[in-house]
């Protein structure tokens, strides 16, 4: 389905991607505007962390530095005063790898992201969602699962696909309401990280689409990645059969509705921080969703529309799409190769991956 400029700025992750590629247009302009621009976000966000302190002390004995108060409206404004940056594929890919290692579910949104929401910021943020709605770059990423162009990325010290994903599956499940129980006799007023993503279990073979040839999605974009500096990545021949698709909030809610799992008490002291809700929460029920399907897919489009936001799911509660990440697709059975074994590694300097 085609790129949606409202669904974008409805996403935490699309409004950030929206306000990363402005700032990456600013920083490569390099001009007075767009250096006041650059500036003017930061102190806004910045005033926005929870616990920023406002006085910040100078070493050299000088009198202290006072933060400056950047409203929303002021960094929208500056904002609005420089060009739409020209969406090119650096810069779409720039913008959605810092949009990605911004998601976070354990604690409250950064500073950059509860600005990003800022009623303000909306008109200078739906700009950019425009133009990347009309761009044939941007168009590709509300694209549907393409199964003769999957790759597997194995990183280092990674968890390896279990040979049989189904049998896994269901003790999952098992596993999961045990710890529904546990939790369940916790403080219901006490504040605790625990649990906080709603994937499939990570035995399941993972997928992306290559974004260039011969260079996996998968290797640049992963919600809460863990610095990985090799991997192994493989064509490979996914199986047959109905592949379900998340292309935005509704099929999310859509699915949860279809196979529910309530995972109030374990999910609920990450969840609280991104929705304010004191119902059920809920997430798929990934062994009876295994029975309707083969995979899930979330294109990039979903990922950016749905990731991070609480969704309501019917009259049952609510859900999160979490620790997910762009055109991913969970197997519930094995997937073969297609091609060889071919090991990348990354460059720190530049954080791109290319052939060992």
């Amino acid at each position: 389905m085609p790129l949606d400029a409202s669904a974008l700025l409805d996403g935490p992750r699309g409004r950030r991607l929206c306000l990363e590629i402005l700032l990456e247009g600013a920083r490569r302009a390099d001009t007075p505007e767009a250096r006041v621009a650059v500036q003017a976000v930061f102190w806004a966000a910045h005033g926005r962390e929870r616990g920023a302190s406002v006085l910040l002390s100078i070493s050299d004995g000088s009198e202290p530095f006072v933060e400056p108060e950047v409203t929303a409206r002021d960094a929208a404004a500056a904002l609005a005063a420089l060009p739409v940056p020209a969406v090119t594929p650096a810069v779409l890919g720039d913008a959605l790898e810092a949009s990605v290692d911004a998601a976070m579910y354990w604690q409250p949104p950064d500073g950059t992201d509860a600005l990003a929401a800022e009623d303000a910021m909306t008109p200078v943020l739906a700009a950019v969602a425009i133009e990347l709605s009309r761009s044939p770059h941007g168009q590709t990423w509300g694209h549907r699962i393409d199964p003769d162009d999957q790759w597997t990325v194995q990183f280092d010290g990674a968890d390896v696909p279990a040979a049989d994903p189904r049998s896994l599956i269901r003790r999952w499940r098992t596993d999961t309401m045990r710890h529904e129980v546990a939790s369940a006799a916790r403080d219901p007023g006490e504040r605790w990280s625990g649990t906080w993503w709603s994937t499939p279990p990570r035995v399941c073979p993972v997928t992306t689409g290559a974004g260039r040839p011969r260079e996996p999605l998968r290797l640049r974009y992963v919600e809460d990645g863990m610095g990985w500096q090799s991997a192994r990545v493989r064509r490979v021949v996914v199986p047959e059969g109905p592949v379900v698709e998340v292309t935005g909030p509704e099929d999310w809610a859509a699915l949860c509705e279809r196979h529910p799992l309530v995972v109030t008490a374990s999910r609920r002291g990450d969840w609280e921080h991104i929705a304010d809700h004191r119902g059920v929460w809920v997430q798929p029920d990934w062994a009876s969703v295994a029975e309707e399907a083969v995979g899930v897919h979330v294109s990039v489009a979903g990922y950016l529309a749905t990731a991070g936001r609480g969704i309501v799911v019917g009259d049952i509660g609510m859900s999160v799409m979490a620790g997910w990440s762009p055109d991913e697709t969970f197997w519930f059975d094995p997937v073969s190769p297609a091609g060889p074994d071919e090991h990348r590694v990354r460059d720190e300097a530049s954080g791109s991956w290319h052939p060992a």
